[in-house]
């Protein structure tokens, strides 16, 4: 679970485009090495549910490749590429 600045990227801030473009990058990086075959979002059907206060749902919510409001987050355009 990503909570604290300090286990960000830089270059990748916590909003839906930097996640967008993480999975860009990583997606880019396998594909430029010889043997790479690709990789697996784990928990790809995680949805945010009520942030702090959700009794259920996932605590991983900010991996989430679906919002609260149960819409695709734009980082699921990286595996229809």
């Amino acid at each position: 679970m990503v909570g604290l600045e300090s286990q960000l990227l830089q270059e990748f801030p916590a909003t839906p485009e930097g996640q967008r473009n993480y999975l860009k990058r990583l997606k880019e990086i396998i594909t430029d090495v010889n043997d790479g075959i690709g990789f697996c979002y784990w928990g790809g059907e995680w949805i945010s549910y009520k942030g702090a206060t959700a009794t259920n749902g996932s605590t991983w919510e900010n991996q989430a490749l679906w919002s609260f409001n149960e819409r695709a987050q734009p980082a699921i355009e990286v595996f229809s590429d």
